[in-house]
């Protein structure tokens, strides 16, 4: 009776959780395609909850169907582990919850830059306002962009000079 007494444990803890128990349970795994990919051991558990809920019904329903022939001690173990994991949260779906949570979207903070002092040995962090610019770090930003605009305008000025 260790087996029936197991299952209708953890059926009961299923049916607190869905409603409906072990049944439930794995009707809520089938439901999930890409749990194997998400969660290790996925369809061993799965195969494993089906095959109790196959060798409950026997014992329940079939005239001849016994525990002792039917179940070991390592599926009474199974049995245990998994009602232990339902407990701590470490169950195939709630696994499959938690890696499926929605990641929390990342905060926006204002832009800074780091201020080079010669005689520290790094960089001085400084927070940016909008007054803190100086002409040398805008002439810094638009270098890049103004060096071949001049070097372009050059070309073309000499063009000019020397086809007119």
């Amino acid at each position: 009776m260790e087996f029936m007494n197991s299952y209708k444990r953890l059926d009961k803890r299923c049916k607190e959780m869905n409603g409906i128990g072990v049944t439930g349970y794995i009707e809520d795994m089938e439901q999930i395609y890409d749990g194997s990919y998400f969660v290790t051991n996925w369809e061993e558990d799965y195969s494993k909850l089906k095959k109790y809920r196959h060798i409950r019904n026997q014992i329940a329903h079939e005239v001849y169907a016994e525990e002792g022939n039917m179940c070991s001690d390592n599926d009474i173990e199974w049995i245990e582990n998994f009602y232990c994991r339902l407990l701590n949260q470490n169950d195939p779906l709630m696994l499959y919850k938690e890696a499926n949570k929605p990641k929390p979207k990342p905060v926006k903070t204002k832009p800074e830059y780091y201020e080079f002092n010669e005689t520290a040995e790094k960089p001085v962090h400084t927070p940016v306002h909008s007054n803190d610019y100086s002409y040398f770090d805008i002439l810094k930003h638009f270098l890049p962009v103004m060096i071949p605009l001049a070097v372009a305008a050059i070309i073309l000025i000499m063009i000019i000079i020397f086809f007119f």
